[in-house]
């Protein structure tokens, strides 16, 4: 479990002023690692996790604007979408 680095966690896209939804390319993760996804939300209300190289989608755990990764990655990569109160 480890908080991923800026190189680890781009920004892909994002929409909305007051609500926004933002897509973000997450690399090298782990179940359990954290994301602070602060720099583009004032408070994150839902995230969902798509690996690549692992079937499914799962929601991530989110606690004011950091989100905790779900089960089932290990070293892996995928796409974090997320929604809630634009910054």
């Amino acid at each position: 479990m480890a908080l991923l680095g800026g190189n680890q966690c781009i920004q892909e896209w994002q929409n909305g002023e007051a609500e926004r939804t933002a897509l973000f390319a997450i690399r090298n993760a782990t179940a359990g690692d954290t994301v602070d996804l602060g720099q583009w939300f004032l408070n994150l209300k839902r995230a969902v996790m798509l690996g690549t190289t692992v079937a499914g989608a799962a929601a991530a755990t989110v606690s004011g604007t950091v989100a905790t990764l779900p089960a089932g990655l290990a070293a892996d990569a995928g796409y974090l979408l997320a929604f809630g109160s634009a910054l």
